[in-house]
Formats: structure tokens, sequence, C-alpha cells
């Protein structure tokens, strides 16, 4: 909880003013407060000489600030709240529908169901308002003939992207509701085949299939137990490999599947505690939730892939990895290049080798040849999106790193390859000093592809391009578009989704103002806006808010770090006020914050509401800026990313002078709660004064296989154990000392498990090393039911550390 002493509050945000003269006072005592002038004075002087000499203070320092740099000249507008960003105030609305064909989608509208479409502007209420089986649904599907709505409710979440729900379908031209799978078994995955109302499902991790919804007969497709899974991925190809509940996947013409089939017996368990409900019997005894999670060097689940003709589903075949190429692969992507031929992408185990393999599935068993050996020697391969093809299938698409102009600068682009030539010569559709970041289609109507990329002279944008396979013309598409809130703001920040035949796309200006959603032919041509955020961006207007500043600071190696600050509004520019500032760090390999995306979060109530500058570093290891600045810290975590935050930090304070360099902080979350903890243990320059790690990794060893063996390969004498010893957190003990450290974490945390803070806790304690904790028993990674206590008691934390001492 907030802290009881007002004066930790860094403006008084209840302050009653009736003239302008009034709102001045308000505005030199925010700047007051910004600097944390809270001394005790040595002797008592009477009330009436108190209330004297502040008032004469108060008035010389408006006097002064008339000719300052800046004065508050109109009536202070209120800031942005807490309450308002855990309520969910300030998120813009996302895109609210789902294709379900070329042109129709299906969302909510007035409380019904609707199916709109979107060439011929008619809607089609596909269930009313008053029907109850809308308010306990999460999730609806059309069948491919569109007969049948698959309805999913009673969502039981398992792990990130994995639940088990009920399934009903709906008949639309009835009305009829009926179980969709036999006996009302609860499912973890549901699937619609592409043609008809077949579909396939899996339950206790095998796979089923009916060839229509009113069909009796059910196909088993698999039947196996143990810690097998069927169509459905474990615990580590969901987080880490696949982002999603499935792993099945049916042919074009819904006559045959590919599923992946994944064998746990020999990974390790992990056990997390359940303490319960407090006070309920039931839970005189903790209870605990088994996991089979393969930490750093230790056994992997086995992965094959397998197909089934459904004219005999009894029979699966596997698609066999290829002999030359068994490292303890890993099944990164599957998709179907065309009716009978489907392309495979598999990694070795620490994945910077990969085979690109097709199989031919007309004959059985299928026969199969390698597309392409891709190998990668100074970093790894992220090959975790399925190929995209050509109308016939014969050609492929995929995004790989490329060297520029000559040199061994590398940077990803959209590669394109035969599908049915044997290690295929790969032809690069774009070039330049920019990243492709995402392809997003193929129109296989005008021959165009569809991506998502950054420009050389900016890596913080995002806009939406064409490029023809033939002459390599590329266009945009998103270039020109203005925001509808400020007509001199360009929409730099895109995203898109396009519909299921590619002749239309819903295009999301997402920054830098209020994000606006709009739906577009193929050609560019804007049919109609979506979603305008109106709410929004007329509460906003109402409200203080941070002004943003960007920075590039030169760092090690020839880099450069980019940087984006959030500061106060009315900030005093002149170095006369000094603000505390707070470092939101993450730091992982590829990842970055400095982008023009619209963001409104706990950051920019710090800034407009607590006078906190709130800063994020891009430095060694983020993406966005090619291979060099992305690989640096390869086999090295916890090195260049975390001394980059060091370096930039005191780099600001020392070109800003309203940044009190006696005031700076630093946190973050998961991989942030990591490269907070040893920023904080290798500062030994005092740029930090405190710090806070949420749901830290503590010891690489302790985190999973698939993404730590990622950057650092294994933690044996023979690879990389060296570089696991120096990135343990917990040999950083000493450089904690005399700092003020607040560490958090779930126990019932299923991806950085509770153990890591746990270890750390327990070295800070025995090396005598005083620090701050806090455990929320049952909470996962996301701490996502306690969210006000969590940010109530950083709030708290933050307060103490940006107080000045007494004198």
């Amino acid at each position: 909880m907030l802290n009881k002493n007002s004066f930790r509050d860094y403006k008084y945000d209840k302050i009653e003013t009736d003239s302008k003269e009034d709102l001045d006072n308000q505005y030199i005592w925010d700047l007051i407060i910004a600097k944390g002038r809270t001394k005790k004075r040595k002797w008592i002087i009477t009330g009436v000489i108190v209330v004297i000499a502040v008032s004469l203070v108060i008035a010389a320092i408006i006097l002064l600030s008339k000719g300052g740099e800046k004065s508050s000249t109109k009536p202070v507008a209120p800031t942005l709240t807490l309450e308002d960003y855990l309520n969910g105030r300030f998120q813009p609305k996302s895109f609210n529908a789902t294709w379900t064909s070329g042109s129709e989608l299906i969302y909510s509208l007035n409380g019904n169901l609707v199916l709109f479409n979107i060439e011929t502007n008619t809607s089609k209420i596909l269930i009313e308002q008053s029907d109850p089986i809308l308010s306990a649904t999460f999730d609806f599907q059309l069948s491919a003939d569109g007969l049948y709505l698959l309805v999913a409710y009673n969502y039981q979440k398992l792990f990130r992207h994995s639940y088990i729900a009920s399934y009903i379908s709906i008949e639309l031209s009835t009305g009829e509701k009926q179980p969709l799978i036999p006996e009302g078994k609860p499912a973890q995955l549901v699937v619609w085949a592409p043609v008809g109302n077949a579909f396939a499902y899996v339950t206790d991790n095998n796979i089923f299939y009916k060839k229509s919804v009113n069909d009796l007969d059910v196909a088993t497709i698999t039947n196996t137990a143990g810690y097998v899974s069927n169509g459905v991925p474990d615990w580590v190809n969901e987080e880490e490999v696949l982002s999603s509940n499935k792993a099945l996947w049916f042919s074009p013409d819904g006559k045959k599947v590919a599923y992946g089939r994944y064998n746990d017996t020999d990974v390790p368990i992990m056990v997390l505690p359940i303490y319960g409900e407090p006070g309920k019997l039931a839970y005189q005894y903790p209870r605990a939730n088994v996991i089979k999670y393969p930490k750093s060097g230790a056994s992997n689940p086995s992965v094959s892939l397998h197909y089934v003709d459904l004219s005999n589903p009894s029979t699966d075949y596997e698609l066999k990895v290829p002999t030359d190429f068994n490292e303890e692969e890993i099944l990164s992507a599957v998709e179907w290049a065309d009716n009978d031929n489907i392309i495979a992408i598999w990694l070795n185990r620490v994945q910077n080798k990969s085979v690109l393999t097709s199989y031919n599935t007309t004959s059985n068993p299928a026969t199969s040849k390698i597309v392409k050996n891709l190998v990668s020697n100074i970093g790894w391969l992220d090959l975790f999106t399925p190929p995209i093809f050509s109308k016939d299938g014969s050609k492929m698409v995929l995004i790989l790193s490329q060297d520029q102009d000559g040199t061994d600068e590398g940077f990803r682009h959209i590669v394109m390859f035969d599908t049915t030539t044997v290690n295929a010569p790969q032809q690069a559709l774009t070039q330049g000093k920019f990243v492709v970041t995402s392809i997003l289609g193929w129109n296989h109507e005008n021959n165009l592809i569809y991506y998502l990329a950054n420009t050389e002279s900016d890596s913080a944008v995002q806009h939406l391009y064409t490029i023809s396979p033939e002459t390599k013309n590329s266009t945009c598409l998103s270039c020109s578009l203005k925001s509808k809130f400020n007509s001199s703001k360009d929409c730099t920040y895109n995203t898109a989704e396009f519909s299921q035949n590619k002749a239309y796309y819903v295009l999301n200006c997402a920054g830098p103002d209020v994000p606006q959603i709009s739906i577009f032919t193929k050609d560019g041509v804007k049919v109609t806006d979506w979603i305008d955020n109106e709410e929004l961006a007329s509460y906003l207007k109402q409200k203080e808010q941070p002004t943003l500043k960007k920075l590039s600071l030169e760092i090690a190696d020839g880099f450069t770090a980019n940087v984006v600050l959030r500061l106060p509004p009315n900030l005093d520019t002149s170095g006369n006020v000094k603000y505390p500032m707070l470092v939101n760090v993450y730091g992982g390999p590829d990842t970055f914050q400095v982008i023009d995306k619209f963001v409104l979060d706990w950051g920019s109530y710090l800034a407009a509401n607590k006078s906190i500058i709130y800063a994020a570093i891009d430095g060694r290891g983020s993406g966005l800026r090619g291979d060099k600045i992305m690989f640096s810290g390869y086999r090295n975590l916890g090195t260049v990313e975390v001394i980059d935050q060091i370096n930039v930090t005191k780099l600001i304070q020392k070109e800003l002078p309203y940044v009190d360099p006696s005031r700076s902080a630093i946190w973050g979350w998961s991989y942030g709660g990591y490269a907070s903890g040893m920023a904080l243990a290798q500062d030994t320059e005092g740029v930090f004064k405190c710090g806070i790690s949420v749901a830290p990794v503590t010891d690489w060893a302790l985190y999973d296989s698939i993404y730590t063996e990622r950057f650092m390969g294994l933690p044996t004498e023979t690879d990389n154990l060296e570089g696991y010893e120096k990135a343990q957190l917990l040999k950083k003990f000493e450089g904690l000392r005399n700092k003020e450290y607040f560490l958090i974490h779930g126990t019932h945390d299923d991806n950085v498990h509770y153990q890591q803070s746990m270890m750390w806790s327990k070295v800070l304690e025995q090396n005598d090393v005083l620090f701050r904790q806090q455990s929320y028993p049952d909470e996962d990674h996301s701490l996502g039911s306690v969210r006000p206590h969590l940010y109530h008691s950083l709030g708290q934390f933050l307060d103490e550390c940006f107080m000045e001492k007494e004198e």
C-alpha cells in the first residue's frame, strides 16, 4: 500500500485552485516537491511566522519564474492516475473481429454476434444478445461451408497459450445447439477442416476426427498414453517454439492432416506448490502442479512429425528427420505447400543449424528431399514462422539474414526458395540495411507479397509494403497515412492482418498517436474505418501527459544505443530542478522497446503524476538493427546488454541537466528482472541508487532448455559452462551490498520458477546483504490478479528510494 507520508507523492493531486496565481503556486510547489525537498527544521517557529515566510518564498519564486525558461500560464490539467492504468483506461481498443473468409468477419455489435460482409457492406446476426451462451463464451469459429458456428466456453487456463474448454456447435439455419464433442467432453483443441464442416479435436492428448458435425462416427487418429501429446505441444514447445496450443495442420483440401507428437517421458519434472484459498479446509495440505520442464542441459522432449490420410485415419505415417541431421532436433515450423507436399523446418538443439525438408505424401510412406541446409556461425537461426507459398506451391518465402553491400553486415530479409529442387539456391527479394519483421501473405491474384519492415533511416518505424517476386519492385502502403487526431503526425508504426484470400487487410495505425484501425483492399484503397479510439483520444486531451524525448548515444564497439525518455509535463529543462529517473529494462536478445508504437502504461503514470523521468534503452543485443548488434552478446548473457544500461544511464545523467544523478533506479520483469539485478550488481560508480527485479532469472541453468540454449549453448565443459557461470546473478551478491533492492516473484510461476528467487534470496541472506522481498502465493509469471497490490508496493519502494536524505 502507499506510504502515509504525503510528501512521498511528488505532486499534490487534490489542490483546489481558484485563480491564476493559485495555479502558478501549485506549479511551483510541484517543482519543489519533484526535487524532494523535505528537510526537517531544527527549531520550531510560531505558526504565524511560518505562514508569512512561506508566502514570501512562494511570491519570490513566482516572480523569478516569470523570467525563467518555462512558466505555467494555463490551468494545470489533471494527471494520469494509477487507478486509470490498472482499470485499463489507458489501453486503446484493438481489432475486435475475426476473418472467416476472403471478405467476411465475425464480431460483436450491440451485444449480438454478427457476420459482416465487407464487399456488400451487409451484416447478419449469428447469435442474439438474449442468448445466454454469449455471456459464457470466449471464442467463435465458423465452419468452412458457413453452416455451423463453433462456440467455446468454460475456459480453464493451462499455460500461456493452452487451455481446456467445452464446445458446442450451432447450426445457423435453425439455431439448433449440440455438443461438438461426444458426451460434451472438454477438449484441448478443436480445428475446423478447410472444407465442409469436418473437424479434428484433441482430448487427453489424443487426436480425433469427424467428417461432419452430424456424423455419428468418430475416428481415432492417435491412441497414446503417458507423457505423450499429439496435436498439441508440451510446455516447452508451446512456450518457446510454436507460441501456440496447436500442433495440427490440415492439407488445403482437408483430406489429410499432419501433426506433431511430443514425448516427454524422459523430461525431468518440476513441482509447483498450490497453497489454495485461505481458510478452506480443502487446502489444509498444499497441493502440487507437476510440469514436465526441461532445463538447460537436461533431457528435451523427443518430437516427431506424422500425417494421416483421412480416408484411412487409423494408419499414420511418420515424416522422418533426414538421417544426417540427428541432433536432438526441434520441429520449429510446419506448413502444407499444396494438397500433397509438406514443408517442415527442423533445428538442432542449440538452434544454429537447420534443414528445410519437403515431404511428398502421394505415396505411403512419403518421400522426402532436403530443400536447404542452413548454418549460422555467429548466432542463432530464427526460423519459428511457417513459410508462405506461391499458388502452385513450387516457391516459398521465409525471413533469413542476408549480408548487405558485400560485407558481413547481415539484416533479415525476404528470401525465396524453389520447393521442388534439392539444395535450392536462395533468392533475396528485399535488400538494404533495414529489417523485415514479418511476412503477412502472398496474394496469388496480383502475385504480390505483403510484409512489414522498418527503414534504413529509422529502426523505430514499421510500415506495410508489397513486393513483386518477379520484378522485386517494392511499394509502401502505409507511408502516406496520417493520424486522425493530428494531421501533422504520420502513422509511423503499423501492423496489419489479412483476410483469408488476401483480398483485404486490416491496418492498425498503432503509433505514435492514439491508434486507429481501418480496412483496406489489397491495393491500399480504404474501405472503412473500423475503430478510431475517439473516446481514449478525448480522455487524453483532458489530461497532463508525459512528452517523449528520443536520444541516440554512442556505446562500445562503434554501436549506438537508442533511448526514449518519458518526461514529466511542464518539465523545467534549465537544471534548476532535478528529477528522479527510473530505467525500465528488458534487455533480452533480439528484443526492443524504442519503437514508435503508442504506449500509455505505468511509466506514463509515473512521469505524469510523480514527476519521474521514465527511460528505456536499446543497447547491444537488441533487435531491429541488424545481426552485428543483435548477436553481440551471443553466448554471453548478462554482459554487454547490462553494461549498456549502466553506461547509457550515466551518459543521460551527464548530458541532461535536469536528471538527478543521485536518484536513478532500474527495474525489470522476467529477463528484465535479471538485467536489473545484474545492472545493480555490476554498477560500481553509484549510477543506480536502487533496483527492482520482478520474476527474475538468477541462474540460466534453472531456465528452460530451448530458450537458454538458443543464446548460450549447452552448460557443459565442452561447450559453454564458463559462460553460464559468468552469467549467474547468484555470484554477484557483493554488488548489492548497501544498495536498495526489491525482489518480487509469484510462487506458481511456471515460466521463471520461484526457485530462481529462492536461490537468489538464499545467497543474499547467507552473505548478510539486506534487501526487500515480496512473494505472491499461487500467482503465475504475469501476477495478473494482484496488480493493485504489486504497483502500490512498487510505488512505495520508489517513494523511499527517491526521497533525498536528511541533512
